[in-house]
């Protein structure tokens, strides 16, 4: 939509009487915004209620087997909800920055009009030397430049306004943009633990593994597997199951980089992956790691390991540091 008059066709009549209408249609533009506000609070509302259902079950059902699988599959389901919603902010926060811009565009229009008006103004003035004998209707025309002048200053409050709400309408933007830059990062994140969901985080996996190619540079993975966890669930409950991974998920946070990759695979296993870095290195971190875990909880860490190769997929580079993980506990 533009609120740009065609040059010489319209008056500051006809100009005003556009600028109503357009104003009429920015109302039912922002009406629009905020219904898909609250839809997008409502879809948050939603994920939030099945992420707690979820939560519920998994802990109804100890975690074991197929059941796991199936809250497994309602927190994916939360993911994917999460992940439409962030969309939906995205698609209003374009509509917003379009609204603000056609608000800048009005403001212009109301302030050519004022100028156009003050000049209609000036030109009836100067008629005073030339139609000094006719006074009466000299009276009249003082008298409706006297209404322009009004109807100038009005437009130009009214811009002033229009410029206020723009700038409010780019604030709103910017919120929508925060908020659905944080739908798609809970989408992607263990609520647990912190660390990247399952999908999220093999396809950053095989991001890593793209570039470690491309730069010619070597790339580890780590699987971890958390010692004794349905034992603690069992005797302890699963609230003190939670309170180990969310440990196990801390110290591995502090001994690997920021820019490494901490992916939950599944209930008790995560990976670990750690570009440009020597195994030495990589291990002596892991040991580090299960002698904190021992003073501070009683429990450990095992720990598998392989070195991408050229041909691996992310299935195979991962299944060697599993077997590499299994040979080490047998042994």
């Amino acid at each position: 939509m533009s609120d740009r008059r065609p040059e010489g066709k319209e008056g500051p009549g006809l100009a005003e009487e556009h600028l109503i209408e357009t104003d009429q249609t920015l109302a039912d533009n922002e009406q629009t915004l905020a219904d898909r506000d609250q839809t997008a609070s409502d879809r948050d509302q939603q994920a939030s209620e099945d992420d707690q259902a979820a939560a519920d079950l998994d802990d109804a059902e100890h975690g074991q087997g197929a059941k796991h699988q199936r809250t497994a599959a309602l927190r994916a389901e939360t993911a994917r909800d999460r992940a439409e919603t962030a969309h939906l902010r995205d698609r209003t926060t374009q509509e917003r920055d379009g609204l603000a811009q056609r608000r800048d565009e009005l403001s212009m229009l109301r302030d050519q009009i004022a100028e156009d008006l003050d000049k209609e103004s000036a030109d009836l003035d100067a008629t005073d030397e030339v139609v000094a004998a006719q006074t009466q209707r000299l009276a009249e025309l003082r008298a409706r430049a006297h209404e322009i002048r009004i109807r100038a200053a009005s437009d130009r409050a009214r811009a002033a306004r229009d410029r206020e709400q723009a700038a409010r309408d780019r604030q709103q933007a910017a919120r929508d943009r925060e908020q659905a830059a944080y739908d798609r990062e809970h989408a992607a994140t263990d609520e647990l633990t912190g660390a990247r969901r399952r999908g999220v985080g093999l396809e950053q996996l095989e991001n890593e593994m793209k570039r470690a190619r491309r730069e010619g540079a070597n790339l580890w993975a780590a699987y971890v597997d958390v010692d004794g966890l349905k034992s603690v669930n069992d005797r302890q409950g699963h609230a003190a199951g939670d309170e180990l991974l969310l440990s196990v998920a801390d110290g591995l946070r502090r001994h690997m980089r920021s820019y490494d990759l901490l992916v939950r695979l599944g209930g008790d296993e995560f990976l670990c992956v750690l570009p440009k870095i020597t195994l030495a290195e990589a291990r002596a971190r892991f040991d580090r790691l299960r002698a904190e875990l021992k003073d501070s909880a009683g429990t450990s860490v095992s720990v598998g390991f392989s070195e991408l190769r050229d041909g691996d997929s992310p299935d195979e580079f991962i299944r060697r540091a599993d077997t590499d993980l299994l040979a080490r506990r047998s042994a």
